[in-house]
């Protein structure tokens, strides 16, 4: 059961390294230039979940400025963001939801040995 702690453990962290970067996308989405990062999921060694965060390399959309000068937008997207910040709070959610159970049924197993 001890692995089940730890699977939910390393769910729970990747779950909020996913809100942090969609939070660091957004909080970056006016910036010029701005490449937004993207959170990998992928199975860690022993068990659980490794996240790793990847920069991505396509081009912002081009802007011509009240002086005639282009700029290169963020790639980051309001819309995408959403989605990824509730894709990660389901997830925090969900991992959150076995910990508790693996929680419970260690007690329930203790109570019936003692």
């Amino acid at each position: 059961m001890l692995s089940s702690l730890g699977s939910s453990a390393s769910g729970i962290r990747a779950a909020f390294k996913m809100l942090d970067t969609s939070a660091h996308n957004t909080a970056n989405i006016n910036t010029n230039g701005f490449k937004k990062h993207t959170v990998v999921l992928s199975e860690a060694q022993g068990g659980g979940v490794a996240a790793k965060v990847n920069k991505t390399t396509s081009a912002g959309p081009l802007y011509l400025d009240t002086y005639g000068n282009v700029f290169e937008a963020s790639n980051a997207d309001y819309g995408e963001e959403a989605v990824n910040q509730m894709i990660a709070r389901h997830t925090l959610s969900a991992n959150i939801a076995v910990f508790k159970t693996v929680d419970e049924m260690q007690k329930t197993l203790v109570d019936l040995f003692a």
